[in-house]
């Protein structure tokens, strides 16, 4: 198996693990469940960064999951408290930080995939 290859099979991990993680939120399973799938994602992450330069497309999908995940930290970290300061103000109910700040790192991983397969699917554009 080439070091391509290798990297197309890790995205596809890292995707399954993304999907197993906001299943088991969603159905309430127990927390080793999204555990689990974050794990997933974070290490098909780290062969994903092993194995960017097999060729120049997966340097190319590299460069595009990294781009789209440093954009969305970037809008995430002062742009999700400032929504939420600004909705609690309109609404009047002023009850705190409700949304945790360590959702920012997975909206961030998130958004890598999203930028990796966007840029599969769109090909060489």
């Amino acid at each position: 198996m080439n070091r391509a290859n290798i990297f197309m099979t890790a995205s596809w991990v890292g995707l399954a693990g993304l999907f197993l993680a906001l299943g088991g939120a969603l159905l309430s399973a127990p927390t080793g469940v999204a555990m689990a799938g974050i794990a997933a994602a974070i290490l098909s992450a780290v062969v994903l960064l092993w194995t960017r330069r097999a060729d120049e497309f997966t340097q190319s999908l590299w460069n595009a999951g990294a781009s789209v995940a440093f954009g969305t930290m970037l809008l995430t970290f002062p742009g999700l408290p400032a929504a939420e300061g600004f909705y609690d103000g309109v609404s009047g109910s002023e009850s705190g930080q409700d949304i945790p700040a360590s959702i920012i790192p997975v909206f961030a991983i998130a958004a890598f995939y999203i930028g990796l397969f966007i840029k599969r699917l769109l090909g060489d554009r």
